[in-house]
């Protein structure tokens, strides 16, 4: 029974080799009838190979496309978390110079394949319509075989090109999507270094209100390092954190925390301990005052009647607002 099956099996193997011989015959007879039939079979077999380019790319392609999508997800997370209070380990920065490089290199590589294939399709229809003009019969069965093969690679490329244009449509919004949540991160890192500038500011100008002793002998103008020279005109400064709106009588500016923190102590030394200061984050500077009032008839009142505390010597009004 095993030798009857293995001959069996031996005879139907056979057949199938004969047949697959009988139908490549045939298909030849169909495909490489005549000359020009020959050359496009040629251009058939050559946009098998660029399909298999084409869509290896175009793999390729996709898989940025979803890494930048995981990417952003993974951002937007980390960004939503932030600001819930829940605080996740953030993802370094990738290169986006290397990302960009790799991404148009595909998209370049993709384009010459899609341009070179559609070529190829464009000279196999031209030489279907010379063989046709040559007197070949449309409904003969090279001409049907051609005519249909033309219509499939069109299709194919059709839907390429769709494919192509989704994957890129798609990109571009990740990547303006991406963009927003990594000027979010960065605005949230800002907001963070400005809330611990802040709370450190703060801790030093307690430390100095409390620690600072009285002087022994009294200070003069020529003591104090008033820093950057004021405007006469009432100056206006926005999105200052941490102070309400406002007229402040500023007395010092200062860029460097040593020399804001040496004004703040000899001010406080010569018996103004009602001292404070806020941070403009706009040019980086502290400014530096003791009285605040709402209305800028009565700061002009008080720049009028600022007396000879060494420490006034060169006041100035600033206004801060939203």
């Amino acid at each position: 029974a095993a030798q009857l099956q293995a001959e069996e099996e031996a005879r139907l193997a056979a057949e199938a080799v004969v047949q697959a011989q009988v139908e490549e015959q045939e298909s030849l007879e169909i495909t490489q009838k005549d000359d020009l039939a020959k050359s496009m079979f040629a251009l058939t077999e050559k946009t098998k190979v660029s399909k298999e380019e084409q869509d290896a790319l175009l793999i390729r392609l996709n898989e940025v496309v979803l890494i930048k999508d995981k990417d952003l997800k993974d951002l937007k997370e980390e960004n939503d978390l932030s600001e819930q209070g829940i605080y996740l380990e953030p993802k370094p920065f990738k290169s986006l110079s290397a990302e960009n490089r790799e991404l148009e290199a595909i998209k370049s590589d993709l384009d010459a394949t899609i341009a070179k294939r559609n070529e190829t399709i464009s000279e196999l229809e031209n030489l279907y319509n010379q063989r046709i003009k040559k007197g070949s019969n449309k409904n003969d069965e090279t001409s049907q075989y051609y005519l249909e093969t033309i219509q499939t690679l069109k299709s194919e490329q059709a839907q390429s090109e769709r494919t192509r244009a989704s994957l890129v449509s798609t990109l571009e919004t990740i990547n303006v999507a991406t963009e927003i949540e990594r000027k979010r991160r960065i605005k949230r890192a800002l907001y963070d270094n400005e809330k611990d500038r802040y709370l450190k500011d703060k801790a030093t100008l307690d430390r100095i209100r409390e620690n600072t002793p009285l002087s022994s002998e009294p200070l003069k103008a020529e003591d104090f390092n008033f820093g950057e020279e004021q405007s006469s005109n009432v100056q206006i400064l926005k999105g200052i954190q941490n102070v309400d709106n406002g007229y402040y009588m500023i007395i010092a500016v200062h860029e460097n925390v040593s020399d804001r923190d040496e004004f703040l102590e000899k001010v406080v030394s010569a018996g103004q301990s009602n001292i404070n200061f806020f941070y403009d984050v706009n040019s980086s500077k502290y400014f530096i005052y003791y009285q605040k009032f709402d209305y800028v008839e009565e700061a002009m009142s008080a720049l009028q009647t600022k007396g000879n505390k060494p420490y006034n010597g060169k006041m100035s009004v600033v206004k801060i607002e939203d």
